[in-house]
């Protein structure tokens, strides 16, 4: 793990790697609060009937 992220780290750069960390961390958040908003939703139509 460690010399795969060195070995990218000399290839494109400590600036871009840590984008590619920090979006592709974003994007997991992302998908839990979507999920979570989806299950809200649901809750709030069944009270809506």
């Amino acid at each position: 793990m460690e010399q795969t992220i060195l070995t990218a780290v000399s290839a494109v750069g400590f600036p871009i790697v840590v984008t590619f960390y920090l979006l592709t961390s974003f994007q997991k958040s992302m998908d839990k609060f979507t999920d979570k908003l989806g299950e809200l939703i649901q809750e709030l139509r069944r009270f809506e009937k």
